[in-house]
């Protein structure tokens, strides 16, 4: 008998069949669907989400916004989610009633949102199998394998499971509901969610703070050495009549004291963390560092990386020690990494806490198989990787350490302070990757009762300033500390730590707020549109209530740790939707409809003519679609392919509308991605995108024969291929660790040198010419001056 192992991606699916062993590819039917067999193995991928609670119309509501049928409360069923991964549903159904297969292993993400991905799957095909749970916290062959030697039931995470689906119950409800009756009353396409509309509520106070703030200017003298007076003058003229009379007078030391201060190690990163660290050194995005991290998880680099948690556990104390002398064999870290060794690493509480592990899925992010070798990897991938290992040695290095002083001096009846720092240990301090600088390091020092004269005395303007735009890193803190915005104690307590949202959810909320053009990206800060403001406003506190959201997280809580049902909770989300749609349909009810007027913004207005009929086709949750619907021409073009790692967005939409070709993403069978035209296609029954087949164009002459030397995936090849003289010139120079573009090759071939500058994690480059060296057909590339 045999085993099925159904994981989420398709990377992972991969990376499963190659541990076990399952080597051979099976294909159902017709279709490009397939699994991995071997070994008593049989491994499947469920990619997105092939399941869900369904869309109105299938529980027999209407398709168009009909306020008369609010609130809708079905009786929850699960349905196949899109057309496009029908082949996947399929082959999945096939596997789990197979004859030859005995037991399951859920091998979807360790989390609430992988367990209920995994159950709808196993529920819809009515399977009774016996299922265990494969929950890893990494990548690597080693911990897979050694999590398959002991397997625990999946009945083991049933609280996970049936907190997902409360959470996913709810937001149905809140979602469907408050979306569609907002939606007739503006007329607009609203994006109502538990977490999100908060979230709004958040920026576009903290935008209004910034758009009603008064400045203010004050005046205060200021000593060579830093010091400022202690009286802030309202006029210029004062200050400069101040500041001569103190010019030239003796300055007495009144106060000088000194205190050894320090400032202890960063925490190991969780994912709030990390995306905060890259927002604010790089400027990515929430999703943009989840992403990557994803990538390097799946590449084996990282361990999981949707974790809310900072610490280890005690048993994994050793596999560290030794992670860093594994970071000691890279060259950017190895007399740093060598030096924590040789010091000692500081394993402390603030680092390995079973305590602080407890209520936490997952351990703090690490690195995993370090490698130096991360030529493949994008910038924005090694960048992360860096940040990721850079946190690993600042935890486990000494603190830092330093003198403050802090200072009062008295000049012509006015007090001045001063702060300084003079470091004594500098410990992880020295990679510190803040930017903002520390207290007025200073190698001055005063004894008190002291005297000096004062000389250059000046006056500093100081403009008030108002509140910070909220920024990736910033809305991020506010959305996981959600407990220093309630006032509720009991509340504030309960929540404290847990935030609104989950780690891994916190990013799209975001995207979702720009998407539906409540809020914009101004460079690097988040802030609310005038239409997302005006509808915060007209929508009722309940609706926008940051302590609503936050009790329900805690109940969310309480069903997976505690076992709680989930049936009150889900009544008290019902109660909560009907007495919205009773406020806002009532007669007393004044609110003005808010209009969008960015002419960008995502409106219920045709996208395009339909190909098929000529009607209007319209925008929906998932697809563009013709307005005769099913029953007239049946247009429909999907946002998502299976065979497309990129939407169909509404501009895209557009232009395969008008005949136009688009740019989309997708992944060849072995799993690189690439990009490409396409083109819309009708067979008649479904609406494909077709991809137009691209003319290579050549990069050089053969150096052999003559020929043209095109590009490939992964080299540049001689048109007369294997047969021929065999030239090939690969992308990725591993010996030098450097990428050849098409212009590098054409620089090459033509017998130039190419100058191409090494990338540090630290930031610094080296710039180094190259050129190319014939070995027979093989194409070498070595240093300018290593050839000379």
């Amino acid at each position: 008998m045999n085993k099925l192992i159904l994981a989420e991606k398709p990377s992972t699916a991969r990376i499963l069949a190659h541990v076990v062993g399952a080597r051979e590819k099976i294909y159902s039917g017709n279709s490009n669907a397939f699994c991995y067999f071997g070994n008593g193995y049989y491994v499947v991928n469920a990619r997105g989400h092939l399941y869900g609670l369904g869309e109105p119309e299938d529980y027999g509501f209407s398709k168009t916004y009909n306020i008369e049928e609010l609130p809708m409360f079905p009786d929850f069923k699960i349905f196949p989610c899109g057309k496009d991964t029908e082949d996947l549903r399929t082959l999945i159904s096939e596997l789990m009633n197979k004859d030859d297969i005995d037991e399951i292993i859920c091998a979807t993400d360790a989390g609430r949102e992988g367990e209920l991905i995994f159950r709808h799957i196993y529920e819809a095909n009515k399977c009774r199998k016996p299922i265990k749970r494969l929950w890893c916290n990494s990548m690597t062959d080693e911990a897979i394998r050694e999590q398959l030697k002991n397997l625990p039931p999946d009945s083991n995470f049933d609280g996970e499971y049936y907190a997902a689906l409360a959470r996913q119950k709810s937001d149905w409800i809140i979602g469907m509901n408050l979306s569609r009756l907002y939606g007739v009353l503006d007329n607009y396409a609203h994006h109502i969610g538990r977490v999100k509309t908060p979230v709004l509520s958040i920026i576009a106070e903290r935008d209004n703070e910034i758009l009603n703030f008064k400045k203010s200017v004050s005046y205060r003298l200021e000593m060579p050495n830093g010091a400022l007076s202690e009286t802030a003058f309202s006029s210029r003229v004062e200050a400069e009549r101040q500041m001569n009379f103190a010019n030239g007078q003796t300055v007495s030391v009144i106060s000088a004291v000194r205190e050894s201060r320090s400032k202890n190690r960063p925490l190991l990163h969780n994912l709030t963390s990390l995306q905060q660290e890259a927002n604010n050194l790089y400027g990515y995005t929430a999703k943009e560092t989840l992403d990557a991290a994803q990538s390097l998880y799946e590449k084996k680099l990282i361990t999981y990386p949707r974790t809310d948690c900072n610490y280890i556990s005690e048993d994994m104390k050793n596999g560290v020690i030794r992670l860093v002398d594994r970071i000691a064999g890279i060259p950017e870290y190895a007399e740093r990494a060598d030096k924590l060794t040789t010091q000692g690493l500081n394993l402390d509480e603030r680092v390995v806490n079973n305590g602080r592990m407890n209520g936490h899925e997952h351990h703090a992010i690490l690195p995993d198989a370090v490698s130096e070798k991360t030529e493949s990897l994008s910038e924005r991938e090694k960048n992360i990787y860096g940040l990721v290992i850079n946190r690993l040695l600042c935890a486990v290095d000494k603190p830092y350490k330093y003198t403050e002083t802090n200072y009062e001096f008295r000049c012509n009846d006015i007090i001045f302070k001063l702060k300084t720092e003079v470091p004594e240990q500098i410990g992880w301090k020295a990679y510190d990757t803040d930017k903002e600088k520390t207290e007025n390091v200073s190698i001055v020092s005063y004894d008190k009762d002291t005297t000096f004269t004062a000389e250059g005395i000046t006056v500093k303007e100081i403009e008030a300033q108002p509140p910070k735009h909220f920024t990736d890193a910033t809305l991020l803190s506010v959305m996981s500390n959600i407990d220093n915005r309630i006032d509720d104690k009991e509340l504030k307590s309960a929540v404290s730590g847990k935030g609104i949202g989950t780690e891994a959810t916190r990013a799209e909320v975001i995207e979702d707020l720009i998407r539906a053009g409540y809020a914009e990206r101004n460079h690097r800060n988040i802030v609310s549109t005038q239409f997302g403001r005006d509808f915060i406003a007209s929508i009722p506190d309940s609706v926008k209530s940051v302590e609503r959201t936050a009790e329900w997280e805690q109940i969310f809580t309480n069903i997976k740790e505690k076992g709680i049902s989930a049936e009150p909770f889900i009544k008290d989300v019902k109660d909560f939707v009907s007495s919205v749609i009773s406020l806002e349909r009532s007669p007393d009810r004044k609110r003005t409809p808010v209009h969008n007027d960015n002419p960008n913004a995502s409106k219920r207005e045709p996208v395009g003519v339909c190909p098929r009929c000529g009607k209007r086709v319209f925008e929906g949750k998932k697809n563009y679609y013709c307005e005769s619907g099913v029953e007239g021409c049946g247009f429909t073009l999907w946002k998502e392919d299976k065979f497309l790692t990129s939407r169909v967005t509404p501009e895209k939409a557009v232009m395969l509308l008008n005949g136009e070709p688009v740019k989309m993403k997708a992944v060849s069978r072995d799993g690189e991605e690439y990009e490409a035209e396409y083109v819309m296609e009708d067979t008649g029954k479904y609406i494909n995108l077709k991809r137009i087949p691209q003319e290579k164009k050549p990069v050089g002459t053969c150096p052999l024969c003559g020929k043209n030397v095109l590009e490939g995936r992964k080299n540049f090849y001689c048109e007369s291929g294997a047969e021929g003289c065999g030239f090939s010139l690969w992308k990725e120079d591993r010996y030098n660790g450097i990428t050849i573009t098409a212009s590098n090759a054409f620089d090459l071939l033509s017998g130039k040198k190419i100058y191409k500058v090494r990338k540090k994690l630290n930031g610094e480059g080296e710039k180094k010419a190259f050129v190319m060296v014939m070995n027979g057909k093989y194409a070498n590339i070595r240093s300018a001056e290593e050839k000379g």
